[in-house]
């Protein structure tokens, strides 16, 4: 019998376990018990939206990624139905999103239309709804929503029960082993794989799944990572909060995708009067850096909560605050199955879909294994052997949805720029991007930060990080000679 090592034990991870484990080979999971509290699974919403994630900027490659979410929607429910059945355990679910459009965002009715269009394009229910209508819904007169749309098939789960659920299914396997510990280094011996743990120990296994979200690639040395053809993995911090002392909240509420993240919103935990609210994204490679929350990020999250969800959050009771670190893959699509090194698989880079994305994700890895004949989703879209795959934005799409972006950005939380001043500033600041990417023969330190950032991360997300960067690196020499 194989012995199959998964390293990871978020929703992916324990995702992959089941279905290797439901296919008889023995299954080896490495993850610590104690890094659980940061695990991007267990902080997360856990909104399984895949009309709700969509963007008015996606394109063709943003759509296959789409067309994926939809078909794990779809699998959602039978896969749920069966996790339950398993466990006996409770995982809560909410019933239906809806999405809230309001002149904050700047593109958010264009963003609502296509959620809608798409939706009616296949069939899905999607029905616009008048905001005195929609339950819990109670922002601030200043931020009174244009429209809303009702997505009845768009649900939550209960992140923290899932994957209490999915653990009390795997402990009662024969052929599941849990090692509570990291492993350091993973290496191939022939056409097996050695694993060296954290405690000092070793694991033999004839193949290894590398699902441990943006600290995937951190077990293989530098040549294997590159043998391997991986792309490096980066991570988006989200900040969220448990409060208290909210009226019934019956769906759960979110604005479309906003400035580098995926909008406000609220969903109700089974616990009466709690709600989630999240969430703020912050991309990086430090987690540890990372760990601690800056009240920045907490003054942009509960202000928008306050004024564009309902007033009343700002008399609730904060219960828990949480941080969790979601895999960015560095041309922002998913890393799914084979790698070019034999018997080395891998499955991260969901972003902010781990959740939605796990199940089918992990019946797509046991079908590369052999372990599965029918896969229930036909294809790879996310292959990290194909070429299609190792293409970021161009740089006129990256420079004009970042710097829209980042403009937005900068008037958070509540201090819109007056007349035309936001499209002007993004103009003037699209031609000093422009301009810092061509052709330079100086040799200047910053024109050579910025390239390299721009072409090691072509996706939006990181010209909101190059801000902060361009500002550091200015800020240095300055200190420097100051204190000389």
């Amino acid at each position: 019998m194989k012995n199959i090592m998964v390293i990871g034990g978020g929703v992916v991870g324990l995702a992959i376990a089941l279905e290797l484990s439901e296919s008889g080979v023995n299954v080896i999971n490495a993850f610590p018990r104690s890094g659980d509290t940061l695990s991007a699974s267990r902080a997360a919403g856990a909104m399984l939206g895949a009309f709700g994630e969509l963007s008015a900027d996606d394109g063709p490659e943003e759509m296959a990624e789409f067309e994926f979410r939809l078909a794990a929607q779809r699998y959602y429910p039978s896969w749920l139905a069966r996790l339950r059945e398993l466990s006996g355990a409770r995982v809560s679910q909410v019933e239906g999103t809806v999405i809230v459009a309001n002149n904050q965002g700047a593109r958010d009715r264009d963003g609502i239309r296509r959620m809608q269009q798409e939706a009616a394009q296949r069939g899905e229910p999607a029905e616009w709804i008048e905001p005195g209508d929609v339950p819990g819904l109670k922002p601030s007169p200043v931020h009174a929503p244009t429209l809303c749309l009702y997505l009845k098939n768009e649900h939550a789960v209960h992140s923290g029960e899932l994957l209490d659920a999915m653990s009390q299914v795997l402990a009662r396997r024969e052929n599941y082993q849990h090692l509570d510990t990291s492993v350091v280094q993973a290496r191939p011996e022939g056409q097996s794989w050695t694993a060296a743990l954290a405690d000092g120990s070793t694991v033999a296994a004839d193949a290894v799944v590398l699902a441990n979200g943006s600290r995937s690639l951190q077990c293989l040395d530098p040549s294997l990572v590159k043998d391997a053809a991986l792309p490096a993995v980066s991570f988006g911090k989200g900040v969220s909060l448990l409060v208290s002392g909210m009226p019934a909240v019956a769906h759960t509420m979110r604005t479309p995708n906003r400035t580098f993240a995926c909008g406000i919103h609220v969903v109700p935990r089974p616990e009466s009067g709690c709600l989630y609210v999240g969430a703020t994204n912050f991309t990086g490679t430090d987690e540890d850096a990372e760990v601690k929350i800056q009240p920045g990020e907490l003054h942009g999250l509960i202000d928008e909560a306050i004024h564009q969800i309902n007033t009343d959050i700002r008399t609730s009771r904060i219960e828990q605050i949480r941080v969790g670190f979601r895999p960015i893959a560095a041309f922002k699509r998913p890393l799914v199955g084979k790698t070019r090194i034999d018997n080395l698989y891998i499955a991260t880079g969901t972003y902010r879909n781990g959740v939605l994305m796990a199940p089918l994700v992990a019946a797509m890895i046991a079908t590369e294994l052999g372990l599965r004949a029918i896969s229930p989703y036909e294809g790879n879209p996310f292959s990290v052997l194909s070429e299609e795959n190792k293409t970021g934005w161009g740089m006129d799409r990256l420079l004009d949805v970042g710097v829209r972006d980042l403009v937005a950005f900068l008037q958070e939380p509540r201090s819109p720029l007056p007349y035309s001043r936001a499209r002007e500033l993004e103009a003037y600041l699209r031609s000093l991007l422009q301009a810092a990417v061509q052709n330079d023969t100086s040799g200047h330190a910053l024109h050579k930060m910025i390239q390299t950032r721009l072409k090691e991360a072509p996706f939006n997300e990181t010209v909101h990080k190059l801000f902060y960067e361009i500002g550091e690196e200015v800020r240095r020499p300055l200190a420097q000679a100051t204190e000389a």
